[in-house]
């Protein structure tokens, strides 16, 4: 039987979610390293305004040492909005493995909020944006993050404090992604792997906490944190191009969210509020499983088989139903 707190944090998760929700909660704020081909600013309120290579994201690869996000709002994924540099003037904390703290300015790229970044030490990395919106006496303080990882597919020795999950104790509200069994710098998160998330609250886990999944294909996914602040999810398969235009490098975003809602009072700019809601996004990116293009090239042969000894039954069958030609002479004096 689902405790109170289950129940409190399941309607509050479904008022964030469902249109015409009495609540009015600004867009969702979340973190890209896939550069928009074709970008509208945030501002001119143009969603649909990015042809993002969505299937096939062009995106910082995980050899590069420098690294650069983007700042995106909107729950739908392939057509979230850019935000330009006066939607969002922020700078970027980043956090590494040993606790070092920076800061980083933006560096606008064409009118959008951009920001650049240069890493030695191979590893993980955590980016935080944070804004903050007032609407109908609430304060939202909006904490976007994304994972960013300086990697090798080359064996070396590398300190494994660099490969841990990194959390902020300073975050009041964060989603930290709980690495895989060995995971190493090159491995790719696929569909049909199940993930797992702490969500924390200053450094400490936080039961109860509604925490929503949205994938690039619209897919969505709740579930409340258990009492050590887990949560479980599983990426389904939701890549299914034509055999022709199916791309095994491909990589689709997914962003996870959470909710907390506190009674604080106070006061932004002038205007009071009397409870503050903290989300936090947590975005990534993951590729189709390898199950699926052997499938794909698996069913490619199978084809090309039937097809190859069916053709040489066909041919082998009409062979056997010529007749050869046979001459037949008749003599009248015989």
């Amino acid at each position: 039987m689902k405790s109170p707190v289950h129940f409190a944090a399941l309607l509050l998760a479904a008022l964030l979610f469902v249109p015409g929700a009495a609540q009015a909660a600004p867009e969702l704020f979340w973190l890209t390293d896939s550069a928009p081909k074709k970008a509208q600013p945030a501002a001119t309120h143009a969603h649909g305004n990015t042809d993002a290579v969505m299937n096939g994201e062009e995106a910082d690869t995980i050899h590069n040492s420098t690294k650069r996000l983007w700042f995106r709002e909107g729950d739908q994924l392939s057509d979230a909005a850019y935000l330009d540099e006066k939607a969002f003037s922020g700078k970027l904390l980043l956090r590494d493995a040993l606790g070092k703290r920076s800061t980083v300015d933006q560096t606008p790229a064409s009118g959008l909020a951009h920001s650049k970044m240069e890493f030695k030490e191979l590893g993980f990395n955590n980016a935080y944006a944070r804004r903050e919106l007032l609407s109908e006496q609430t304060l939202w303080v909006q904490t976007a993050k994304a994972e960013v990882l300086k990697g090798s597919c080359c064996e070396r020795e590398v300190a494994p404090e660099q490969l841990k999950a990194i959390s902020d104790p300073e975050q009041p509200l964060e989603l930290v992604r709980q690495h895989m069994d060995k995971e190493k710098l090159f491995t790719r998160i696929v569909s049909g792997d199940t993930l797992q998330f702490t969500v924390l609250g200053r450094g400490q886990p936080l039961a109860g906490v509604p925490v929503t999944m949205l994938t690039q294909q619209g897919w969505q996914k709740k579930a409340i944190s258990n009492e050590q602040g887990v949560v479980e999810f599983t990426l389904i398969r939701d890549y299914f191009p034509a055999w022709n235009d199916f791309r095994r490098r491909t990589k689709e975003n997914f962003v996870l969210v959470a909710d907390r809602e506190v009674a604080e009072a106070g006061t932004l700019q002038g205007s009071a509020y009397k409870k503050v809601h903290y989300q936090a996004t947590l975005s990534g990116k993951y590729a189709p499983s390898p199950n699926d293009y052997k499938s794909y090239a698996y069913g490619l042969g199978i084809a090309v088989f039937v097809l190859a000894f069916g053709g040489l039954g066909v041919y082998l069958y009409r062979r056997r139903r010529v007749k050869p030609f046979q001459e037949v002479r008749f003599s009248e004096g015989s």
